[in-house]
């Protein structure tokens, strides 16, 4: 795990400069999913106090970036193959449900519009790996931000750590690819069309490939696990 040249913070907005640069070590992959944060080592070597560090820590935590070892320790999350598969099954869901009533309305060219201005930036070719999470999941929360149901937004806000892990655990090399403008234009067109069917075609056959793709990095990794670590 590396450590800013500087060796450490300034005294200015500490925790939120913490928060930044443990999200900055897990999106590159300096921190890999599974691994134990070394809580004493990592305060000294950011010149902060071990109060500060848990506070941000916490922070993390609350993202589903981290989550509690039941030891009193935290580790970066990591997804089995089958959670992978059942958040997407949610997602399929949740997503359905908004694109179609956006669809239904009088005035889904003027959502499309605005989810077509939300995927822009994913056509930049120097757009970094974890920009290009933020933009990805603002598309598809903004979707469910729409319709105007709270409700809907939460619960798919409730995922957003699950998801935005399962991307990160991929890695840029493969994730970066699956995060394309080419990608989420369909489910645009498709609210635009005002169909609900291709709606719900656009968006299951979009959930489906996704969900086969992480679902095959997660069970590559563990195949990858158990070879290394044979009984």
């Amino acid at each position: 795990m590396s450590v800013g040249a500087a060796g450490g913070f300034d005294r200015r907005n500490l925790r939120e400069r913490c928060v930044a640069y443990l999200r900055g070590e897990i999106v590159s992959g300096a921190l890999q999913p599974g691994e134990h944060i070394k809580e004493a080592h990592l305060s000294e070597a950011l010149g902060i106090s071990r109060g500060t560090l848990r506070e941000a820590l916490r922070s993390i935590e609350n993202e589903g970036l981290l989550v509690n070892d039941g030891k009193g320790h935290m580790r970066v999350r990591t997804l089995s193959a089958a959670e992978i598969a059942d958040v997407f099954e949610v997602r399929n869901a949740l997503e359905i449900l908004a694109a179609s009533k956006l669809a239904r309305s009088s005035r889904r060219g003027e959502f499309a519009d605005l989810l077509e201005d939300k995927i822009r930036p994913l056509r930049r070719q120097d757009l970094g790996f974890g920009e290009r999470i933020e933009v990805d999941l603002g598309f598809h929360a903004f979707l469910c931000e729409l319709t105007g149901n709270n409700t809907l937004s939460a619960a798919w806000r409730q995922l957003i750590g699950q998801i935005r892990m399962m991307i990160i655990a991929a890695g840029p090399d493969r994730a970066m690819g699956r995060m394309r403008y080419e990608e989420h234009l369909p489910i645009v067109d498709a609210i635009r069309s005002g169909e609900v069917d291709a709606v719900q075609e656009t968006l299951t056959s979009h959930m489906s490939d996704f969900s086969q793709r992480y679902v095959g990095d997660a069970l590559e990794r563990a195949s990858a696990e158990t070879s290394s670590h044979p009984s």
